[in-house]
């Protein structure tokens, strides 16, 4: 099993347990493993690709403002056709909605570090997908575009009914992704809701399990040499450990920051703060912003400096 390493503030880590991106799932995760990699990460580079290239319709919008005889059908036009590539966006959503459950439930274990060690492959999906929903969810907020374009989509679609075409998105959907859109951080918040949704009898598996993860990805940063040179394994594991941190934090009746944590959290902070090969700024604002006990009676005043 190895011996164990840890820190003061965090549940102990086997010093030989190691996250392996090219790692091959074992008998027992094959089913799941190919599920998600199948139905949810074969979809994220394309739907991340469209947020951030997405350039918004605010000179049809403003000329149909000014114009609406003449340009709102040009603008109805154009707004239509974004609005289905923001079907796309809350569609994801609901896939990684029912998913995510199962990844949790597979990884989170009663005997935690067994619980990763079993399954590898499926952990590094974990980080995949933390991945997946930082970066939309930044691209989200660099972008006030889209919620402008959506809204202006919304005050129209009742003068729009007569069109020919029928509608991918009618007023009840269009409700329906209106309570997706109004978030700063909606992937976030589907994976908060998804993760928050269980029975509470299954939480303390789940915030065990989920500190486990989030050390064994600050342990693998700062042990593992083979990890240091690749950048881009570097952010994978940040994500999942901040992540994990955010999910504890939902779980958790004193949050993810005292002095009685399961997290290494003084050190994951440490961590985020110091030079990264990559940027980390819309990480520690995730844990600044989308976290609930930052500024709680409980959280260690060292912690709420480190994040001032």
């Amino acid at each position: 099993m190895g011996s164990c390493a840890s820190s003061n503030d965090g549940v102990k880590v086997p010093t030989d347990l190691k996250i392996d991106f090219n790692s091959k799932p074992n008998n027992e995760e094959e089913k799941l493993f190919s599920t998600i990699r199948d139905t949810v990460l074969n979809q994220t580079a394309e739907i991340l690709a469209m947020i951030q290239k997405y350039g918004g319709c605010e000179d049809v919008i403003r000329k149909a403002l000014n114009e609406p005889v003449a340009a709102e059908t040009v603008a109805w036009e154009a707004i239509s056709s974004s609005v289905d590539k923001f079907y796309e966006f809350y569609a994801f959503s609901l896939i990684l909605e029912k998913h995510w459950p199962q990844l949790l439930d597979k990884v989170c274990q009663l005997d935690t570090a067994q619980g990763v060690r079993d399954n590898l492959s499926i952990t590094t999906q974990i980080a995949m997908i933390f991945s997946f929903v930082f970066h939309f969810d930044e691209a989200k907020m660099m972008n006030p575009a889209i919620q402008n374009d959506f809204s202006y989509y919304r005050r129209v679609l009742g003068r729009m009914k007569d069109k020919k075409q029928k509608m991918k998105v009618d007023e009840e959907l269009a409700n329906k992704m209106s309570f997706f859109f109004a978030y700063p951080t909606p992937m976030m918040k589907v994976m908060i809701d998804s993760t928050t949704s269980v029975d509470k009898s299954e939480r303390p598996r789940l915030i065990s399990g989920l500190s486990m993860v989030a050390n064994v990805c600050l342990q693998n940063i700062t042990s593992n040499p083979n990890i240091m040179n690749n950048g881009e394994n570097i952010m994978l594991l940040l994500c999942a450990m901040t992540g994990c941190i955010i999910l504890v934090d939902h779980l958790r009746d004193e949050g993810a920051f005292d002095k009685k944590s399961p997290l290494s959290i003084k050190s994951a902070i440490t961590h985020l703060k110091s030079g990264n090969p990559q940027p980390t700024d819309f990480l520690l604002n995730s844990l600044r912003f989308t976290t609930l006990h930052l500024n709680s009676e409980h959280t260690m005043p060292t912690i709420t400096k480190l994040l001032a």
